[in-house]
């Protein structure tokens, strides 16, 4: 156990470099608009789409995106001082608010037909900057608990997703079809559910974070398959039924992790307590 705690403190230690840090910020943002833009974005723009579902639908970009923001909340409440927390506090706040008039201006009237579909995209983002901007220094472990799981929960149902198409294929063709799409989505994922674990390693959860765990992801599990939001998938190589079960059995499995490890001892928690002010560039030879 002394190894393994070893290793997450060295690793979150690596992690709060400014260039390490910026880079895993810079690829979840991009994954955001990425993933909204060319896989989720049109069934969101639609204007048959309601409005509370908007949280609901882009499953692996937006808890990339929520996943980089709880990173960079536990990073600075452990390593930065006070002024370098509220500087960037006030910049997530300014962005969130701009971001917040990109999104209200997409209601104008006569706005083009293309910016009109970027409204869910622009909504989403920015009320996730302003939640995140409202509680940089003082984030509840629920919320950021529910973050981590999120990361883990649709990075395996992804990579589940893409095993799938690989053997039905194999089957097929006699050999997987390895498309550019299925290779470079399952590596991304594979770091989606890195990212959620070591989020997790910052803090202990609480069995209040299991059961909003398993509230959101059953919510979501049901607006997806229970009212047929679910992402597009090639049905022919990826069956439905498979992924319905297999990601209602992660949501369960997800919420008893959570109440696992709020039983845990508080001594294997790694590092110095979260708010606990250090400079930003610690020792990373210190043992």
């Amino acid at each position: 156990m002394g190894w393994i705690q070893a290793q997450i403190d060295w690793l979150q230690r690596f992690v709060v470099h400014a260039p390490v840090l910026a880079l895993i910020l810079v690829v979840d943002v991009a994954a955001y608009f990425g993933g909204l833009l060319y896989w989720y974005g049109f069934v969101m723009g639609q204007p048959s789409t309601p409005i509370w579902t908007w949280p609901f639908i882009p499953d692996c970009p937006l808890f990339g995106l929520l996943g980089g923001l709880g990173l960079l909340m536990v990073t600075a409440g452990r390593f930065w001082e006070q002024p370098t927390q509220e500087q960037a506090q006030r910049i997530l706040l300014i962005i969130g608010g701009v971001s917040v008039l990109l999104w209200l201006a997409t209601y104008l009237p006569g706005v083009p037909v293309a910016w009109l579909m970027q409204r869910a995209m622009l909504g989403v983002w920015a009320w996730a900057l302003l939640i995140a901007g409202v509680l940089f220094r003082q984030a509840p472990d629920w919320l950021l608990a529910l973050f981590a799981a999120g990361q883990i929960k649709y990075g395996v149902w992804t990579v589940t997703a893409w095993l799938l198409f690989w053997r039905n294929t194999a089957a097929e063709f006699g050999a997987p079809l390895f498309t550019v799409d299925s290779v470079f989505m399952t590596i991304t994922h594979i770091a989606l559910i890195a990212q959620g674990v070591l989020l997790l390693t910052y803090f202990r959860p609480t069995w209040v974070a299991a059961l909003v765990s398993l509230v959101w992801f059953g919510l979501s599990d049901f607006v997806d398959y229970g009212l047929g939001w679910y992402p597009s998938l090639p049905l022919r190589y990826i069956p439905l039924a498979v992924m319905q079960w297999s990601t209602v059995a992660m949501t369960g499995l997800l919420a008893l992790l959570l109440l696992l490890l709020s039983r845990r001892s508080a001594a294997v928690q790694v590092g110095p307590a979260r708010g606990a002010r250090q400079a930003a560039q610690p020792d990373l030879h210190r043992a």
